[in-house]
Order: C-alpha cells, then sequence, then structure tokens
C-alpha cells in the first residue's frame, strides 16, 4: 500500500502499489511527476507520503509541501 495525502484537505488515503504501478507505467507523460490521483473528500490532487516509482524516481511529500 502507498499512502497518499490530500494537498488540499489533508485526507490519507491507502491506494494498493500495484494500482499506483500500474498507473506509473501506463503514464508517458514527465518520469519526475508522481502517480497522481484525485481526493475522494474533496476532489483536491493527492501525492504519495513515499513512493519508489517503476523508473527508481522516489516521491515524498516533502517534494510538494513541507511536513
Amino acid at each position: 500500500m502507498v499512502n497518499y495525502i490530500c494537498l488540499d484537505c489533508d485526507t490519507h488515503e491507502e491506494i494498493p502499489l500495484s494500482v499506483v504501478r500500474d498507473f506509473d507505467a501506463m503514464d508517458l507523460g514527465d518520469e519526475s511527476v508522481a502517480p497522481r490521483f484525485s481526493c475522494e473528500q474533496c476532489g483536491g490532487e493527492m501525492y504519495p507520503e513515499y513512493y519508489k516509482g517503476i523508473h527508481g524516481i522516489e516521491y515524498r511529500i516533502t517534494d510538494v509541501r513541507p511536513i
């Protein structure tokens, strides 16, 4: 599971690693951008607390906002 945090309302959601990896593999865009999801509470953007992508890039919530 990958813990995602909403950048707007701070809601946390556990998303299965297999789902995150599938989205990562399907994304043909910029590899420096983490796979993202929409918050079910407010519709805001969710970002992984920590995720190491299929291309070896590490994404952390601290990359986009302070703790």
